[in-house]
């Protein structure tokens, strides 16, 4: 009988091994709940056979240093976010925007289909980083919509479009990082990457103090949706000027 001939490993194949090995040691050190676990081995596979080891890295990064400052200092936050793990429903909050845009990258490549995709990364980094490093504020919160000279505007830590100079600051970090990276991995520019990571975490913000909760489908899971839309979107809109 003649051998099989061999060849390259499927990037799909490679992909799921790769997405299945981060994400069971995440679900062993609690960064995943088990269904969190199952959609992130879903994104992980789609975003490397669409994108390879470039796009999938900076997925990686968005989620290691989001869960890592999630439990940095854990007992000081009021309102820990995810401390249980994150749900599937988190997951792809966070990720679906990225994980659609990757694969149209690579169906129909074009040069804003990667930059959108760095934006919507840079966005939920953006905000997960303001909120895990915002609750560690001295100063309460202020409601984003009640304007800086208004008394009595501040709100309890955690609490939904509340902000503070330091949540801004790492979120102004958290998108110079995806921005940078991006720029060394993807060959993005960096200004439009990061403006759109700063841009999504503003509109998750707002939206968080003017709609989440007013009906049954605005949760906070589609409100970070909506984020990581309005950070591609800016982001693939700014690389036009």
């Amino acid at each position: 009988m003649a051998p099989v001939p061999s060849g390259p490993i499927p990037p799909f194949v490679v992909g799921f091994i790769l997405s299945l090995g981060v994400s069971l040691t995440a679900r062993v050190l609690r960064w995943l709940t088990t269904d969190g676990a199952v959609a992130a081995v879903l994104v992980g596979t789609l975003v490397f056979a669409s994108g390879g080891w470039a796009r999938a890295g900076l997925l990686v990064l968005f989620f290691a240093s989001s869960s890592v400052l999630t439990r940095w200092q854990a007992a000081r936050k009021p309102h820990p976010e995810h401390a249980a793990g994150r749900s599937a429903a988190q997951v792809l909050a966070n990720g679906a925007v990225a994980t659609v845009l990757s694969a149209y990258g690579a169906l129909h490549p074009a040069p804003w289909a990667t930059v959108a995709f760095a934006g919507a990364i840079a966005a939920s980094t953006a905000d997960t980083w303001a909120t895990e490093i915002g609750l560690l504020s001295k100063t309460p919160p202020r409601l984003i919509t009640a304007g800086m000279r208004r008394r009595h505007a501040t709100v309890s830590p955690g609490t939904s479009g509340g902000v503070t100079w330091l949540g801004a600051i790492a979120a102004c970090t958290g998108s110079a990082v995806i921005a940078g990276m991006s720029t060394m991995w993807l060959g993005t520019p960096l200004a439009p990457v990061w403006a759109g990571g700063v841009f999504g975490m503003a509109l998750d913000s707002l939206l968080g103090a003017t709609v989440e909760g007013r009906s049954r489908w605005m949760t906070n899971d589609a409100v970070n949706l909506l984020a990581t839309v309005g950070g591609a979107t800016c982001a693939a809109w700014l690389t036009r000027w």
